[in-house]
């Protein structure tokens, strides 16, 4: 197989091929390893390239993903002695002493893990870039970011390095990039993906682990895979489905309620030109047959909604940052975290138990009033950005030197729509159906009830027939356009 009819196949394509014995495991991991060196000195989407990929001698040959490479992102997922560094100075060197379930259930389903991908140190922030590994640049246009905190794993997926990568989702980690750089991005329902052994939902409750991918049915198939329960979980998730989320894309299109929001969630004004596409998908859909109605839910514009939300993801990134300081015995400080980093665990070392708590009861009346929102629509449609793509260097990064409270503002002003799924626990879907006028990707997104990935996958599946995106290339790619 040839480097240019490589990237041609999506990740179920590339398992096909392989159970057929129409190509080896090992020739494809050589094409993903020859694109990798092909684009990475422009994106830096890279830590490192394993000098052997990771895979499960004991997978069946008759796997989904039987021999398809994949890129781990440096934070989240375990694997036993992979390095795991979570984009920090703080974590250099740190190497996992077991293997999770959800990396267990990758590998189980062939997928060859050739290397570890970029993020924002600890997840935090919606860019890729700081001085523990460098700035990760778009491949639309390298001046700008990849996004964030997932944004190595999402530049390589659309620079045709692989057709599939794990990323994760702590408050839009794996949409936020994925509309960036045009390509298909899932948070799952909390508790639909296992964290065990190391965590649960009451643990880590704002994060899921899944994919980004060129194609629907990558992320339904993924979603089959590592969609499971393990043994010992603190919270009993009924989850004994009767169907694949794979099989169920070939049924017949089912038509949705659909609300659809324009509005900035009470951050600053939306980008007009996001606007007018949201209205643009918003009116492919009633072509479609959907049924569409412009509303914005009451409950999300409140700002004490983003005052509880930024007490959330502080303490989070505090208790990330406690942990490692404490098993290494090394004290936080400039020398080994971002300005960012460092105010976010400093502000986060100060909120008490009751302010915790309180936040916590604030996200369960918004999950309440979402909950009533979904008895009356299916689908809520939004952008998943509300403004263009942000160059390289920008105040989003964490080495502004903004005060935090006004780092926080720039980040609403920007997603203040995404980190609803992951306060509430329900699931959202990001679509590369949209683009701005210079024509940067654009992801239009859509959330929807607890439990309805089905809808969720089934609405991507038809914009994905309607307006095909597979075939869009960005500048840098892994095989010449000329």
């Amino acid at each position: 197989m040839r480097l240019d009819e490589y990237v041609e196949y999506d990740a179920v394509a590339l398992g096909g091929l392989v159970r057929e014995r129409e190509v080896s495991a090992s020739e494809l991991t050589t094409l993903a390893c020859a694109a990798a060196d092909t684009v990475n000195g422009e994106l830096n989407a890279i830590v490192e390239i394993f000098e052997s990929a990771i895979s499960d001698s004991n997978a069946s040959q008759e796997s989904i993903f039987s021999g398809v490479p994949c890129f781990k992102k440096d934070l989240g997922a375990l694997i036993k002695n992979c390095g795991y560094e979570s984009g920090s100075r703080l974590t250099s060197g740190i190497k996992t002493p077991v293997t999770d379930d959800f990396s267990t259930r990758m590998l189980a389903s062939g997928l060859q893990i050739v290397g570890r991908a970029t993020c924002s140190e600890f997840g935090a922030s919606i860019t890729t870039e700081g001085i523990a590994n460098g700035a990760t640049r778009n491949p639309w246009d390298v001046e700008r970011s990849a996004g964030g905190s997932s944004g190595g794993s999402s530049a390589l997926v659309a620079a045709g390095v692989v057709p599939i990568a794990h990323t994760n989702d702590g408050g839009g980690s794996s949409r936020i990039p994925a509309s960036i750089c045009g390509n298909v991005g899932m948070k799952v329902s909390r508790g639909m993906v296992s964290q065990s052994p190391n965590a649960n939902e009451l643990t880590s409750p704002l994060v899921s682990e899944l994919c980004n991918s060129r194609t629907v049915r990558d992320t339904a198939a993924f979603l089959d895979v590592v969609g499971k329960q393990s043994a010992g979980e603190g919270i009993y998730k009924g989850m004994n489905r009767d169907f694949t989320f794979l099989e169920q894309l070939s049924q017949a299109p089912r038509q949705y309620k659909v609300a659809f929001s324009g509005e900035g969630w009470g951050a600053k004004p939306m980008d007009s030109h996001a606007r007018s596409e949201v209205e643009r998908v918003a009116s492919l859909l009633s072509e479609l047959g959907h049924q569409m109605e412009e509303v914005t839910p009451e409950v999300v514009t409140s700002g004490r909604y983003w005052q509880h939300l930024q007490t959330l993801i502080t303490f989070f990134t505090y208790s990330q940052i406690d942990f490692w300081s404490d098993l290494l015995r090394v004290e936080p400080g400039g020398d080994n975290v971002e300005p960012v980093t460092l105010k976010l665990f400093e502000a986060g070392s100060t909120i008490s138990a009751i302010e915790h708590a309180k936040a916590w009861r604030y996200m369960n009346k918004v999950s309440r009033s979402l909950g009533a929102f979904f008895q009356q629509y299916d689908l809520l449609l939004t952008p998943t950005v509300n403004q263009i793509t942000p160059f390289i260097g920008s105040d989003l990064a964490l080495s502004s030197d903004l005060p935090l409270c006004e780092w926080f503002e720039l980040l609403r002003g920007y997603v203040p729509q995404s980190p609803i799924a992951n306060a509430t626990g329900i699931p959202a879907i990001s679509v590369p159906v949209a683009s701005w006028g210079n024509g940067l990707p654009l992801g239009m997104q859509f959330f929807g009830a607890m439990g309805a990935e089905s809808t969720l996958l089934d609405i991507a599946r038809q914009l994905e027939v309607a307006t095909p995106w597979v075939h869009r290339r960005p500048i840098v790619f892994s095989v010449s356009g000329d």
